[in-house]
């Protein structure tokens, strides 16, 4: 994850490095609950594991739109960044080689 690798980026971006730790963290636990107890039904259906999907997802949403928001003021000042996708501008942006815009 560019959030994960990109010193750069969780720079620009702190709130949002802070929310995507802690929302991966969960996300962990709960892999790593349903790794314990590799029973579909028992990880599937403990108690409000739904909920905690649906809030994960809503998070990492809120998190994909501020990313995104992000790289369209890069794209602003340098429309030729239009010409890219998300993951390639991302690549370029978290690198410091200048060679990776080439």
């Amino acid at each position: 994850s560019i959030l994960l690798d990109s010193d750069d980026i969780r720079l620009q971006l702190p709130e949002e490095a802070k929310k995507f730790d802690r929302a991966d963290k969960a996300f962990k636990k709960i892999m790593q609950t349903t790794r314990d107890q590799p029973s579909v039904l028992g990880a599937c259906c403990q108690e409000g594991r739904l909920e905690e999907f649906k809030a994960l997802t809503a998070e990492f949403d809120r998190i994909q739109k501020s990313l995104t928001d992000y790289l369209d003021t890069k794209r602003s000042a340098f429309p030729r960044f239009y010409l890219i996708s998300d993951d390639e501008l991302l690549s370029i942006l978290g690198t410091s080689d200048p060679k990776a815009v080439q």
